[in-house]
């Protein structure tokens, strides 16, 4: 049996769809599953239980990119094809059964619509499988890190992003008892990071700003003891691993893209999605709005903080 399984090009999205795919996986335990993503959230993939082959999406002008992907998948008899994406491809090759997605103006969260789209009774957790290797890895990174507090400051569109300062604050007070701040990015993002690092102490301050391969991180994420960062895709593999979540949320819908896992939670600005995108069209962050107090609380609230490290203002 097997199952071709086409997923988003952006990392928190292919996230997102793990929880539907681990369902399927377990389903047909005797299936083999073609996996084919973006480059960038490919490597989280690797070890998959009954992966036969992973397949990079990498956009091509004139969308010749669905055409590669068409070639490489048409000789094969597929007996079931979940098409994320809502490709055109996916009618055109030998399949049993299809699942081709469409888009939806639901405002649930973004993991219950992939739910409802396969006719699953009830969302799964979201599921990344990590090697002995990656784990080893990690644990290499990170020993004799506890608490280990993961920061992940960058995103997508500068708008969604707190302040450096903030960061800086919160990082400083979480490890004013003992720990390790651990900041996340990606390489091309180390130039506007650069203040934070200058703000933290640096025997407490670990760079991971682009100095792990995604199932490494992933795994040092495991490891972790709290994560605070803005929506992004590092926000969803954080939840993903089950590590304590909180994202922060201003002119993105948190009632879609609110990381999903049992310790997983978020915080928004005063102001409404809409609110908060309507400024920011008119080039205005209000993300400084949140302030490092509500978010101090929102972490006591939820008992998010590690052992041992500060657990008051």
């Amino acid at each position: 049996m097997r199952i071709l399984f086409i997923t988003s090009t952006y990392l928190g999205d292919a996230i997102i769809s793990t929880g539907i795919l681990e369902s399927l996986r377990l389903q047909y335990p005797n299936a083999k599953f073609t996996i084919a993503c973006g480059p960038i959230p490919l490597p989280l993939f690797e070890a998959m239980p009954q992966l036969e082959c992973l397949i990079p999406i990498e956009k091509l002008s004139y969308s010749r990119h669905w055409l590669k992907l068409w070639a490489t998948c048409a000789l094969t008899r597929w007996d079931i094809i979940v098409d994320l994406r809502g490709t055109g491809l996916s009618h055109f090759l030998v399949g049993k059964k299809r699942y081709i997605w469409s888009s939806s103006a639901a405002k649930t969260l973004r993991v219950h619509q992939l739910s409802a789209f396969l006719g699953l009774a009830k969302t799964p957790p979201s599921k990344i499988h990590i090697s002995a290797q990656h784990e080893a890895e990690a644990q290499r990174i990170v020993e004799g890190m506890n608490p280990l507090i993961c920061l992940s400051p960058a995103s997508n569109w500068d708008k969604k992003s707190w302040p450096l300062e903030n960061f800086a604050a919160l990082g400083n007070k979480l490890i004013k008892g003992k720990g390790t701040v651990a900041i996340l990015g990606a390489p091309s993002q180390r130039g506007e990071l650069a203040p934070l690092f200058e703000a933290m102490p640096k025997e407490k301050t670990l760079d991971l700003v682009g100095q792990a391969p995604l199932p490494v991180l992933a795994a040092i994420l495991k490891k972790a003891d709290l994560f605070v960062g803005n929506d992004s895709g590092l926000m969803h593999l954080a939840a993903a691993v089950g590590t304590p979540t909180l994202g922060l949320f201003g002119p993105s819908p948190e009632t879609i893209y609110a990381p999903w896992g049992e310790r997983a939670t978020y915080i928004r600005t005063d102001m409404s999605f809409q609110e908060a995108m309507d400024l920011a069209k008119q080039g205005q962050n209000i993300m400084g709005t949140l302030t490092v107090e509500k978010v101090m609380d929102e972490l006591l609230k939820n008992n998010f903080f590690p052992h041992g490290s500060i657990q008051q203002k």
